[in-house]
């Protein structure tokens, strides 16, 4: 009984054996059969690593979810042919085939590639210079395609306006609509003198007669003048902020008789006066020759009117007197300069020159 035994399990062992091994044997006709395979519960696992662009992807191997985001590897993969899928907001997903053998890794790389949507931008007035992230985009009323899904900054440039800026969340396949309401970046002035029919000038340029209101100034300092013939000239500083209408109200003064009279005889000469004196210097002048008077003062001199009176005004080319009434307005040395010439030769020797200096305290 106990060698039966040992026969027994003896065979057992044997059969086991063939089986893991795969040893072919014959049956009592002859015909050779092959041995049991080994089954793939006995190969040892791989894994596999997924690397994508742009990273921090999820990822799931045949339709299940892998915990973690890419970069990773995920262990314990049974041998064999697997499915990879990667997958990130804003991006089209990613899928490929991956063979695990036994004990080894595999890599898999999945270049992501973003989805796009599309922003219409409008604006009013229309005609504004569209960046989207700082890239300038085309002019409003647009249509801009082929934007990448996510966040991103719009801004609207137009000369004469505040610059406009919002953000918009893209969706890839769908499109985002921006409406602008561009607020100018001007402001205006209304400008009223007494007496009115003064000129107005706006940073040294004549643009209307008082009373006015002026329109469409950008945003800023500048200067209000206005003059009127037998009146004192005004001035003011106006700041102007976007939207903003200022009123500006002016007295005019009659402009007083000069304390002063200076002419041709005055050539060479120094004066001592006091500030704020009204002054006029008179030079005779004909200007149908073409020879008149280009005169130059220092800063502390202010022109204040500026006239010619023909001598015989009933005759055609007749000569005169050219006159500028002036302010002291500055204190030292101030000097009033001029050459008698036709403009269109170049300076001469023999042109005509005048110079008074005054020394104001």
């Amino acid at each position: 009984m106990k060698h039966i035994r040992l026969g027994i399990l003896t065979l057992v062992i044997i059969g086991i054996a063939i089986a893991l091994t795969g040893i072919a044997f014959a049956d009592q006709a002859g015909t050779v059969s092959p041995a049991v395979q080994n089954p793939d519960i006995f190969q040892k696992p791989g894994s596999i690593q997924v690397i994508s662009s742009p990273q921090m992807a999820s990822v799931s191997v045949d339709g299940l979810p892998v915990n973690g985001l890419t970069p990773l590897t995920i262990t314990g993969i049974s041998p064999g042919s697997h499915t990879v899928e990667v997958i990130m907001t804003g991006y089209a997903g990613w899928t490929g085939n991956v063979t695990v053998k036994p004990g080894l890794k595999s890599s898999v790389y999945a270049a992501l590639k973003p989805l796009t949507g599309t922003i219409s931008v409008q604006s009013s007035p229309a005609g504004g210079t569209v960046f989207i992230d700082n890239a300038s985009s085309g002019t409003t009323n647009v249509i801009i395609p082929g934007i990448p899904s996510g966040p991103h900054q719009v801004r609207i440039e137009k000369s004469g306006y505040l610059n406009w800026e919002s953000s918009v969340n893209v969706t890839g396949g769908r499109t985002s609509l921006l409406k602008a309401t561009l607020k100018p970046n001007s402001g205006s002035v209304q400008v009223n003198s007494n007496p009115q029919g003064g000129t107005i000038y706006l940073d040294g340029t004549a643009i209307a007669i008082s009373p006015a209101l002026l329109t469409v100034i950008p945003s800023g300092n500048h200067m209000v003048s206005i003059k009127k013939t037998g009146y004192m000239p005004y001035s003011a500083n106006v700041t102007i902020k976007p939207g903003e209408k200022k009123f500006l109200y002016a007295l005019l003064e009659k402009i007083p008789k000069p304390a002063h009279v200076y002419n041709e005889s005055d050539n060479g000469n120094s004066y001592s006066l006091s500030q704020n004196e009204i002054i006029q210097v008179s030079l005779p002048e004909n200007g149908s020759t073409g020879f008149i008077w280009y005169i130059t003062t220092t800063p502390g001199i202010e022109l204040i009117e500026e006239s010619f009176v023909s001598s015989n005004p009933g005759m055609t080319g007749a000569g005169g007197t050219a006159s500028w009434l002036l302010k002291l307005a500055g204190t030292g040395p101030q000097e009033f300069s001029g050459v008698k010439k036709q403009g269109w030769m170049p300076p001469s020797d023999k042109d005509t020159t005048y110079s008074i200096t005054f020394i104001v305290q």
